[in-house]
């Protein structure tokens, strides 16, 4: 009888068996050792494998099972650049090919906006749509600037990458008093969306509150639907777009107001279906003039539940059911800022003699952002467990299955700035803007044991194994802070010739900035977008010195420069020298921004600064170079070679 090999496995086991190897490069090993077994890695284990070790990044990907393959790559690249905090920082705006409206001009060059002694404070939403394959790839960004929109359309087939912006500023406008407080984008999926157009809803401080639908090509112009706001200035909005589905829009008016509207593309004006009051509790005038409460920040949970963010209160968490009537006038559900014991001993009957009831903590709730749900958890439901963010600068964990208020605190022992944004990185690591310095916290969510680790590629194999399993590795947290506030001066098209550009004044004056607005297209994106005071600046997750970053993202520096001469055989000469300039930056990396950071992993406070690229390649030998440890100038703990011990904010 012959022995038994790993190919007479049945199907259900072989799958079984992937959900425990620890890294890539084990699946794709798995696949050399037959005809039988390579089938089975491409039409199953890759999926598998991305579902056990990626529990809340991985994406469903229905149409061709083969390119999961790819969708790992890039979930565990990305991983990897998280971990070695391995990104290049750039600003965007707008540039190259730009259609303005009304009137669908082609201005030469975009106009920031003037006229404010203060910058704006951009708003930011971004998506991201797949193509047949993985790589094929199409990106959708949009950000006010005052009261302007810019909407930029990112594509990328077989390799090659396009980009266009639309910009959008009503007639009537004015810088301040129309500035958008709030923006969303309609997803084509959306029962709302159109693939003809973009579509998208403002809200401003003046009251306006709009529905947006943009002209994909030339020719056309903009359409608007207008939500009634009765003239209530629009503080927050939340966009629930169910796939396939009419799509909820509740928004938060003056400091008391909610309001629910049915989102119809096909209408002139739309009314609320539904409008409730948030009043604080009777307190004396005194009282209330100290502690004027209004609400912040309006977050839909779930199709079922609508969280309002408020303060000052100590229950600045108000939770409202949605039914097929609207928003119930009562809140379901109160937070407090600390648990409460309800305990009682069973040994100890005598009646409780505390001298006094214990002060309750009271504060804002600014941002409120859902965890998205993990594939290997049975009971996470989608918007059962949520973060929130606070003036008193510490991030909340709530779980609406848990009686307690709070689940797990995040606070930086070394800044107390209020928390202005969130923004959860699948259930992995959880992004926070705050009220100064430009200041970006990023908290680990993984505690203990983690679903993947690169390092396990890496690791010896002679391991110490009784089970022949490969043993989970245990990591202290890792959290740190970054600074948005360069310390070079950025080379970009946009800058370059203008004596006291933006980007030199913002290099002085952004230290004090918040970080209003946080964004990513999707959980396991590589690419993070941070709205700070006149700017947003993309974090791009990959090394700077890394000869084959992801393809389905980035592309290797030789093909950015034929991307560079398809362009400038397709435009016109003025155009052209735009891209060069523009494309010459990136291949450079000119344009991108020197940050610093301060890691506090271990407890231990330690302040890095980054190289300049050119600088970190002429250090490596060569102007591409593989990411190799033995660079001369990597830093110990594993991080980007771009980073060095030290400040550079001069």
């Amino acid at each position: 009888m012959a022995p038994t090999t790993l190919s007479d496995l049945p199907l259900e086991l072989l799958d079984h068996i992937a959900a425990y190897l620890p890294t890539a490069q084990s699946i794709s090993r798995l696949g050399t050792a037959s005809k039988s077994l390579h089938a089975l890695v491409e039409k199953n284990a890759w999926q598998t494998f991305a579902r056990a070790r990626f529990p809340s990044l991985h994406t469903i990907y229905h149409d061709d099972p083969t390119s999961y393959k790819s969708v790992v790559r890039s979930l565990s690249t990305a991983s990897r650049a998280w971990d070695r905090r391995a990104f290049n920082a750039r600003y965007v705006e707008p540039h190259g090919d730009i259609r303005a409206y009304p009137g669908d001009k082609r201005p030469e060059r975009w106009k920031r906006p003037r006229g404010q002694t203060i910058g704006f404070t951009p708003q930011l939403d971004v998506y991201d749509e797949v193509g047949p394959r993985w790589q094929d790839r199409e990106e959708t960004l949009a950000f006010s600037a005052g009261a302007e929109v810019c909407y930029r359309k990112k594509r990328r087939r077989d390799g090659r990458e396009s980009v266009t912006w639309t910009t959008y500023r009503p007639l009537s406008a004015y810088e301040g008093r129309d500035d958008i407080t709030t923006l969303h984008l309609l997803r084509p999926d959306s029962g709302a969306g159109d693939g003809r157009l973009q579509r998208l809803i403002t809200g401003t401080a003046n009251g306006d509150l709009r529905l947006l639908s943009l002209p994909e090509g030339p020719g056309g112009e903009v359409s608007t639907t207008h939500f009634t706001t009765q003239g209530l200035p629009v503080r927050s909005s939340t966009l629930l777009q169910p796939p396939f589905a009419p799509a909820l829009l509740a928004a938060s008016l003056g400091d008391s107001q909610v309001n629910l509207y049915h989102v119809d593309p096909s209408q002139t004006k739309i009314a609320p279906s539904s409008s409730i009051e948030i009043r604080p509790p009777q307190m004396s005038n005194a009282e209330q003039r100290a502690r004027h409460q209004r609400i912040w920040s309006t977050q839909f949970l779930s199709s079922r539940a609508l969280a309002v963010g408020l303060g000052p209160s100590d229950q600045p968490i108000h939770l409202y059911a949605l039914t097929p009537f609207g928003l119930t006038k009562h809140p379901s559900r109160k937070f407090s800022l600390q648990n409460t014991d309800l305990t009682l001993s069973r040994l100890d009957l005598s009646p409780p003699t505390f001298p006094a009831e214990p002060v309750k903590h009271s504060s804002s709730i600014y941002p409120i952002a859902p965890l998205p749900p993990s594939s290997t958890a049975a009971s996470s439901a989608e918007g059962t467990v949520f973060l929130s963010g606070a003036y008193d600068s510490t991030i909340r964990l709530h779980d609406l299955r848990s009686p307690r208020d709070i689940e797990q605190s995040y606070t930086d022992p070394t800044d107390d700035s209020a928390i202005y944004s969130l923004l959860p990185r699948g259930q992995e690591q959880v992004i926070a803007g705050t009220s100064r310095h430009s200041l970006l916290k990023v908290f680990d969510l993984r505690l203990g044991v983690r679903c993947y680790d690169y390092l396990d590629a890496t690791a010896p194999a002679s391991r110490n194994q009784t089970d022949g399993t490969a043993p989970r590795r245990r990591r202290k947290r890792r959290d740190w802070n970054l600074f948005l506030r360069p310390h070079n001066s950025p080379q970009t098209p946009a800058a370059a010739g203008r004596r006291g550009s933006y980007y030199s004044r913002s290099a002085a004056s952004s230290h004090a900035s918040s970080v209003y607005s946080l964004a990513s297209p999707s959980p396991g994106s590589p690419i993070l977008y941070a709205g700070v005071e006149s700017a947003v600046v993309e974090l791009a997750f990959t090394g700077a010195l890394d000869r084959w970053p992801d393809p389905a993202f980035f592309p290797p520096w030789q093909q950015q420069q034929q991307q560079q001469q398809h362009r400038q055989e397709h435009r016109q000469e003025h155009q052209q020298h735009r891209q060069e300039q523009h494309w010459r930056t990136k291949r450079e990396g000119s344009d991108v921004l020197d940050l610093a950071m301060y890691d506090q992993t271990a407890g231990n406070v330690i302040l890095y600064s980054q190289r300049s690229v050119a600088e970190t390649r002429r250090l490596s030998g060569t102007s591409v170079a593989r990411t190799s440890p033995q660079f001369s100038g990597v830093v110990e703990g594993g991080l980007d070679e771009r980073w060095r011990v030290g400040g550079g904010l001069g």
